[in-house]
């Protein structure tokens, strides 16, 4: 008879296939995530630098739309055609349509009056507070959709927009570049979230900031907006 075999693992330490499928679960998991957070770190220092190197005291009044918003939705346009060869759509949370489209947007369209001005209790109403009484969910776990993917790509950059904005201050032009480049962003980027209300959100906390940084925080009006964010 032959010795038995010292290098058998015991049937009791063999991995089933469930364990085997669980860990090649989780390692894709972690390379999704880190690849959502390279481009979105990718996003995010385009348009940190975009707000970091210009002179928003000095702006001059808007005339179109900065070169650097263009880039950034043509950056997600061509990830969604990248992500879209690989992965499915994946399923909207909440009506991402036309007619909600205009419904959410009502809030934006309050923040672009000219006769709009915050309030103590705007203010107050912080970032923070605002996740817990809106239930709104910034980060979380990215499932293995392309409107997952996008969505958390998309909520790293906008983070970083809103973070670039706070530490500025501007001038009564540079806060309408602002709305004019949130109205463009509003309107290319609900396309590829999960939930527009989420990227509402987002945004409308970028124009409360610039808001707030505003040495004369005059608004334009949204017609203006519109006309200046129009395909030419």
């Amino acid at each position: 008879m032959f010795p038995p075999d010292q290098t058998a693992v015991p049937e009791q330490l063999s991995p089933t296939v469930a364990d085997l499928t669980s860990l090649a679960h989780l390692t894709v998991q972690q390379v999704l995530t880190k690849y959502v957070s390279v481009k979105g770190l990718s996003i995010s220092q385009m348009i940190h630098t975009s707000v970091k190197t210009r002179d928003w005291l000095g702006a001059v009044e808007p005339r179109n739309v900065r070169a650097a918003m263009k880039r950034v939705v043509e950056e997600i346009t061509e990830l969604d055609t990248q992500i879209g060869s690989l992965f499915e759509e994946g399923a909207v949370r909440g009506p991402n349509s036309d007619s909600s489209r205009r419904a959410l947007s009502h809030n934006g369209s309050r923040i672009a009056s000219s006769k709009y001005k915050y309030t103590p209790s705007d203010t107050e109403c912080s970032l923070l507070n605002r996740l817990f009484n809106d239930q709104v969910e910034i980060f979380g776990a990215i499932q293995f959709t392309k409107l997952s993917i996008l969505t958390g790509i998309i909520k790293i950059g906008l983070k970083a927009f809103l973070e670039s904005v706070r530490l500025r201050t501007f001038g009564k032009f540079g806060l309408q570049q602002v709305q004019v480049d949130v109205y463009y962003l509003r309107e290319y980027l609900w396309r590829f979230v999960e939930e527009e209300r989420l990227l509402n959100f987002l945004l409308e906390e970028v124009i409360s900031s610039a808001v707030d940084r505003c040495i004369d925080p005059v608004t334009m009006e949204p017609s203006v907006i519109m006309l200046l964010c129009e395909p030419s």
